[in-house]
């Protein structure tokens, strides 16, 4: 699938380009991703944003060069505006994303964009209650997340299958050496060499962090035959 990043600050996106799941993805052909910058489509560098109409205070990105560039790009595909107002960036949207064949993300910054691009996207985003500088940060995370469901970008595909928000059930307490740090020791399960105990323990260890940490998402779960047995052995100890 192919990306295009519209941006005042491509400089951004393109190291990216080249760490982990996203490089991987970008070697096997997999993704595509593709900066466009308003600047090279303004008359001149400093024409790409402007005072809103009506004496409002800040500044936001003028509709001309988006446009434009939107005009440009040979398959726009699916287009998504960064903006506060969106719908709440969860997986569910990730996997929706990543079936499309392209993806062009609007960057906004300062106050915004001129209201009527809106006209020519398909989805507002906001990845949460809070006010960042740009849009780049949003685009960050599409390209990272969608890059992982790619086919041959994670050296273990259950790796990304049975991500806790994927699976609805976080994800256990790993350790590794040394054994022992500070007093504290390594649960003896994990080194007994019992494959049938050491599952059980990170089942229920899994199903104890939700419980206790995100209790919303066993809405969604799938949960095994034997988790409900689990389930109440945890509330047992909870009320210990």
């Amino acid at each position: 699938m192919k990306f295009n990043i519209i941006t005042l600050f491509p400089e951004i996106i393109t190291p990216y380009m080249k760490i982990g799941p996203v490089k991987k993805a970008i070697e096997l052909g997999k993704l595509e991703i593709i900066t466009y910058n308003p600047r090279d489509y303004a008359p001149s560098p400093k024409e790409v944003d402007d005072y809103p109409f009506g004496g409002f205070t800040g500044m936001i990105l003028k509709i001309e060069p988006l446009y434009d560039i939107l005009s440009i790009i040979k398959d726009p595909g699916f287009v998504v505006l960064p903006s506060p107002q969106g719908k709440i960036l969860d997986q569910r949207v990730i996997e929706t994303i990543s079936e499309k064949e392209s993806v062009t993300v609007i960057c906004g910054r300062y106050k915004g964009v001129d209201e009527r691009i809106t006209k020519y996207v398909d989805l507002e985003l906001s990845c949460g209650d809070y006010i960042l500088s740009g849009g780049e940060i949003l685009a960050l995370i599409l390209i990272d997340a969608v890059s992982r469901l790619q086919e041959g970008a994670l050296g273990n595909l259950n790796s990304c299958l049975t991500d806790s928000i994927v699976s609805s059930i976080l994800d256990i307490p790993y350790y590794a050496h040394p054994r022992e740090f500070r007093g504290e020791k390594v649960p003896e399960v994990l080194i007994s060499g019992d494959h049938g105990k050491v599952e059980a323990w990170a089942r229920k260890e899994a199903l104890r962090r939700t419980i206790l940490k995100r209790p919303e998402l066993l809405y969604g779960a799938k949960l095994l035959r034997d988790d409900a047995k689990i389930l109440k052995e945890l509330e047992e100890e909870v009320k210990e």
